[in-house]
């Protein structure tokens, strides 16, 4: 059964699931070029169905993720702009603004791409916000031989924010929710607003500048105003609210302006961070110790907060904890496919795992990238070679502290780079940072770069590793202080934790060679590994887009394919 899963909503992402397992999918930003682009993802479903080689007829099921949109038209940066000024200057203005039109009108709106390339009505179906999560996390953990609990927490979806599920034999079962009225994350939402960022793309800047100042009172202080709006009651131990007189999250915007006026950026975000982790911990603990179930999976935007998921992976309680790969709206297309198929994979068919790993989107043949290179006209001064070993030549480059882009294989899905559009770097030099800004990520000051760690090497790294967890950068771990000098460009240099990608060979087995080849030589198990992308643009998908963004930076080095572009310095007059 070929299912087409699509979710249509900010950071759109369509994708299709054969009897079970994902083969192929993509967000749309990747080929609009604008970042977290939403909207029908028209241009999205074309690609993986040419990937695939299917006609959209083909398709037996069409799944939408989410049954109604609150904002339907997220669209853009600037859309979202839109509707938080709304929400901090007209909040009655934004609420009535959301409640027009229903359902039923809107799925209309939102089908009319696919019904007007002639596929049947009936064959759609659109599926509950945060039954999609839940999906999305359970299938992709794959473990069907044990029953799983299932943890979901967002801004809010389909009128809730967050909810309990318990998975087994391949069936999820919902057991709690919390209504949206109660939502942490639109709370991280709105600070991320009143600090400047770009809400629903920007709260990670804040969980970066949070170490900083996370042992100030001031931030403490924080911490406790935010605690003192919601409690847990040990009769409803599967969820959380809001004390008495707290009013609704959703009318809480210009009452946090007011309260955070003329605070401490930098203790707004430490105390947020420190209020997120303990409600989400309490939270977690308070579920497994009511429920027995040891085992989790964890999905939608809180959980993209990866120092919130280190805390949780510490807690005693848990035997596993699994984090939905890039688990915002954009993985919903996939949870969407997966109950639409209402599929029940063995657990001993290790070959058709629903989640096979992340590299699902297009793919460039060694032919097409010299294509690419013949018809682009560089802006530099460049040298383009055949490699026979490119990643041996690549390990060469980094153990000289050289900076290498790389382009290989498929695309991976989602907000992580895990090394196919990667910007890569020697993790022990302490100017990579710096080099890597200045050439061509242009990030904030105080946010840190991660590494790709090799798993034969992880417990030599990391303290808290604990055999699961990390394959897909969703998690922080704490670094062993004996090698910080080996990680020292890929850590948070004030908690020196790090957000790995730990990479088995199975995952990658070229990237693994190359980062092999770079121990070889250096004897460090792990390099840097960044985004592929000119700052504020989505990473590139195609080689023509990895030969623009080699031009308009600083970048002195491409792997592309089995092609070495190095940028030489200019003949002399």
């Amino acid at each position: 059964m070929k299912v087409l899963g699509v979710h249509d909503g900010h950071s759109a992402s369509a994708c299709i699931i054969d009897d079970g397992q994902l083969v192929a999918a993509i967000q749309e930003e990747r080929l609009t070029r604008e970042k977290n682009r939403g909207g029908a993802p028209r241009t999205a479903v074309h690609r993986i169905l040419e990937l695939t080689g299917t006609s959209l007829q083909e398709i037996d099921q069409v799944a939408f993720s989410t049954i109604e949109f609150r904002n339907p038209g997220l669209h853009t940066t600037a859309d979202v702009m839109t509707v938080f000024n709304r929400t901090f200057t007209a909040p009655a203005e934004q609420l009535a603004l959301e409640s027009r039109g229903g359902a039923v009108e809107q799925q209309r709106r939102r089908t009319k791409f696919l019904r007007d390339a002639g596929y049947p009505e009936e064959r759609i179906q659109f599926i509950d916000h945060h039954t999609c999560h839940a999906a999305t996390a359970y299938f992709a953990r794959g473990t069907f031989d044990r029953e799983v609990l299932v943890l979901t927490s967002d801004g809010h979806g389909d009128d809730l924010c967050a909810s309990v599920s318990v998975g087994s034999n391949g069936k999820l079962t919902r057991l709690a929710s919390v209504h949206r009225d109660n939502s942490i994350a639109a709370i991280y939402g709105y600070v991320t607003y009143l600090l400047g960022f770009v809400p629903l793309e920007h709260e990670y800047k804040l969980m970066g500048m949070a170490p900083y100042a996370e042992k100030a009172q001031a931030a403490s202080e924080i911490c406790a105003l935010f605690e003192s709006m919601f409690e847990m009651d040990p009769a409803e131990p599967l969820i959380w609210k809001r004390r008495s007189g707290t009013p609704p999250v959703t009318e809480m915007a210009p009452i946090l302006l007011d309260l955070l006026r003329f605070r401490r950026f930098d203790a707004v975000t430490a105390g947020l961070q420190m209020f997120a982790e303990r409600v989400t911990t309490q939270w977690v603990t308070n579920v497994i110790r009511s429920l027995g179930i040891t085992d989790l999976a964890f999905g939608g935007g809180l959980f993209m907060n990866v120092k919130i998921n280190q805390h949780i992976a510490a807690l005693p309680e848990v035997t596993s904890a699994f984090f939905c790969p890039s688990g915002g709206d954009e993985s919903n297309s996939l949870g969407a496919a997966w109950v639409a198929g209402d599929i029940a994979p063995s657990p001993t068919d290790a070959g058709r795992r629903p989640l096979p790993g992340l590299y699902l989107g297009s793919e460039h043949t060694n032919a097409d990238m010299a294509a690419a290179v013949d018809q682009h006209t560089f802006l530099k001064n460049v040298r383009v070679r055949e490699v026979d070993d490119i990643e041996a030549q690549c390990a060469a480059l980094l153990a000289d502290k050289n900076i290498v882009a790389r382009f290989a294989g498929r695309m991976e899905f989602g907000a992580r780079a895990l090394g196919n559009r990667s910007i890569l770097a020697n993790p022990s030099d302490p100017d990579a940072t710096l080099i890597i800004n200045q050439m061509v990520k242009k990030r904030d000051f105080w946010m840190p770069f991660a590494p790709t760690v090799l798993r034969e090497r992880a417990h030599d790294y990391l303290t808290d590793w604990r055999e699961f967890g990390g394959e897909y950068m969703a998690q922080a771990f704490s670094l062993n202080e004996d090698k910080f000098d080996e990680l020292r460009a890929a850590v948070h240099p004030q908690d020196h934790t790090c957000r790995p990608q730990i990479l088995s060979a199975e995952a990658n087995p070229r990237y693994h060679r190359l980062i092999k080849l770079f121990e070889e030589r250096t004897g460090i198990g792990a390099v840097l590994n960044t985004s592929f992308n000119l700052h504020g643009y989505p990473i590139v998908e195609s080689p023509a887009q990895a030969l623009r963004v080699f031009d308009l930076s600083g970048l002195r080095y491409l792997a592309l394919g089995n092609l070495l572009i190095e940028q030489v310095d200019a003949p002399a007059s």
